[in-house]
C-alpha cells in the first residue's frame, strides 16, 4: 500500500503525463465486470427502496427528499475522499467498499418484511437509501479512476469514458427486470438478497484482480495527494488545496465551465424524473401490479437506450472538434426536454416507455462528449480530484430538482411541474450556450 505523505506536493495541472496505459483490454475487463455485478447490486437496492418508500403515504415527496439527501452526502463524500482514492491501495479501497456496503444490504433483509407505514421504518429505509447510493457513488469513483488507467492505449476517449461510466446504464436494464420480476413474484426480501449476492460475488472476485489492479498502480501515477493525513485539519487543508487546484483547471477551458453548466441543468430534471417514476406513473391511476410492471420496464428502457446509444457511440465517435461536440450534446438535451415534455401530455402509460428508451439514447450521447473533453484535458494524476470536483458541481443539482420534484409534484401534480421546469432548463440551456460562444470568441481573439 502507498501511503501519502502529509506534505505531498500538489500536481500541477499543466504538468504533461506520459501514456502508459497497456496496450491489451484484458487488464480493463478484469476490473470492468466485477465493477458492473457490484453497481447491478446496488440498483437493485435503490430499485426496492424506490418502490417500498413510493407505497408509503406522499410516498413521492419522501422519496424527493430521500434521494436529495442521498444525492448530497455522495457528492460531498466522493469530495472529501478523493485525494485518497487518487492515492491510496486500490485493492484495499475496493476491497474496504464491498465490505461497508454488504452493512445496509443486509439491513434490507429485514427492512423490506415492515409496512411503508412506520416513521422508524422510513428513517431506516433512508438511511438504507443514502448509505448504498453513496457507496456506489465513491466505488464508480474509484473504479472509473482504474478503469481509465487500464483502458488500451488504442482507444478513443469517446470510448474510454462510455466504458467507465457505464456501469449505472447496465444495472438500469438489468435490475429493474430482476427486480420487477421479483415484485411480480410478491416479495421485496427477494431483490434486496439478490442485491447482497451480487456484492458478495464481487468481493469474492476481488482476489482475482491482483494482476489488473497492479497494472492500475503502474499505469496511473498514483500516490500523490494533497488530502490525506490523519490529522481532520491537515485534510480539510488537502480537500481545499485540491479544489482549488482543480477550480484552476477548469477555468482555463471553456469547454470545461460550458460542460460544468450544461450538466448540472442536465441534472437538474434527468435524475429526478427518473428517481420519481414510481410517484409519476402512480397518476394513470393503473393497480399496483401494473404500475410495478411499467415502472421497471420503463427503467430498463432508459437502461436500453442508453446502451444501443453506447454502442452507436462506439461505431461512430462523436466529433473531434470541442464547438460540434458539444453542439451535438446541446441537441441531444433539447431533445431529452422534448421527449419529457411529451410525455407529461400524453396520457397513456406506454408513452413512459417509449419516453425513456429514448431519453436514455440521447443521453449517451451527453456522457460520450462530455468525458471524452474531461479526460482529454484532465491530467491522469489529479484525476479523482478534478472529478470529484466535477461532480460536487454537476451533480449539485440533483437534489434540488429532486426535492422539488417530489415535494412539487405531490402539490401540484408530476406532469404539471415537470412542464415548468422543461420550460425552465430550455431557457437556461439557451442562456449557457450563448455565454460559451462568448467565451470561446474572447479566447480565440486574445490567441
Amino acid at each position: 500500500m502507498s501511503h501519502p505523505q502529509e506534505q505531498a506536493p500538489a500536481v500541477s495541472p499543466d504538468v504533461p503525463v506520459v501514456d502508459l496505459r497497456p496496450p491489451s483490454a484484458r487488464p480493463f475487463v478484469g476490473v470492468w465486470v466485477p465493477s458492473v455485478v457490484t453497481v447491478i447490486g446496488t440498483g437493485l437496492a435503490v430499485f426496492g427502496l424506490s418502490w417500498w418508500i413510493s407505497r408509503a403515504p406522499d410516498g413521492g415527496a419522501h422519496l424527493g427528499v430521500v434521494v436529495a439527501v442521498a444525492s448530497a452526502v455522495s457528492l460531498l463524500s466522493v469530495l472529501l475522499l478523493a485525494g485518497v482514492i487518487d492515492s491510496a491501495d486500490r485493492r484495499r479501497t475496493v476491497i474496504t467498499l464491498l465490505l461497508v456496503l454488504v452493512a445496509p444490504l443486509a439491513v434490507l433483509l429485514y427492512l423490506f418484511g415492515l409496512s411503508p407505514n412506520g416513521t422508524i421504518a422510513l428513517l431506516a429505509a433512508g438511511l438504507c437509501y443514502v448509505l448504498v447510493y453513496s457507496l456506489q457513488q465513491i466505488y464508480m469513483a474509484a473504479v472509473e479512476n482504474i478503469g481509465a488507467d487500464l483502458a488500451p492505449a488504442s482507444w478513443p476517449p469517446a470510448r474510454t469514458a462510455l466504458l467507465t461510466q457505464i456501469h449505472p446504464q447496465v444495472a438500469r436494464v438489468i435490475a429493474p427486470l430482476a427486480a420487477g420480476a421479483l415484485l411480480a413474484y410478491g416479495s421485496l426480501r427477494w431483490v434486496s438478497l439478490a442485491a447482497l449476492v451480487c456484492t458478495l460475488l464481487a468481493l469474492a472476485a476481488v482476489p482475482l484482480l491482483g494482476r489488473a489492479v497492479a497494472a492500475a498502480e503502474r499505469t496511473g501515477g498514483s500516490g500523490a495527494s494533497g488530502a490525506t493525513g490523519g490529522n481532520p485539519l491537515t485534510l480539510l487543508r488537502g480537500v481545499w488545496r485540491d479544489a482549488a487546484g482543480s477550480v484552476r483547471l477548469i477555468r482555463s477551458h471553456p469547454e470545461l465551465v460550458f460542460l460544468v453548466f450544461f450538466g448540472a441543468l442536465g441534472n437538474l430534471i434527468v435524475f429526478p424524473f427518473y428517481s420519481v417514476l414510481p410517484a409519476f406513473n402512480a397518476e394513470y391511476h393503473i393497480s399496483t401490479t401494473a404500475q410495478a410492471t411499467l415502472y421497471s420496464t420503463a427503467s430498463s428502457a432508459y437502461g436500453v437506450g442508453m446502451l444501443v446509444g453506447c454502442l452507436i457511440l462506439v461505431r461512430i465517435p462523436p466529433p473531434a472538434d470541442a464547438r460540434a461536440s458539444l453542439r451535438l450534446a446541446s441537441i441531444a438535451f433539447a431533445l431529452i426536454l422534448a421527449v419529457l415534455l411529451a410525455t407529461t401530455i400524453a396520457p397513456w402509460p406506454a408513452t413512459v416507455v417509449v419516453a425513456m428508451a429514448a431519453t436514455g439514447g440521447l443521453f449517451s450521447i451527453l456522457v460520450a462528449v462530455g468525458g471524452a473533453v474531461w479526460l482529454r484535458l484532465t491530467p491522469a494524476a489529479i484525476r479523482v480530484r478534478v472529478f470529484s470536483l466535477r461532480r460536487l458541481t454537476v451533480f449539485s443539482t440533483i437534489p434540488l430538482g429532486s426535492m422539488l420534484m417530489g415535494i412539487g409534484g405531490s402539490v401540484i401534480g408530476y406532469r404539471v411541474f415537470i412542464r415548468g421546469m422543461v420550460v425552465f432548463t430550455l431557457i437556461a440551456l439557451a442562456v449557457v450556450w450563448t455565454q460559451y460562444r462568448r467565451a470561446v470568441s474572447t479566447r480565440s481573439s486574445t490567441v
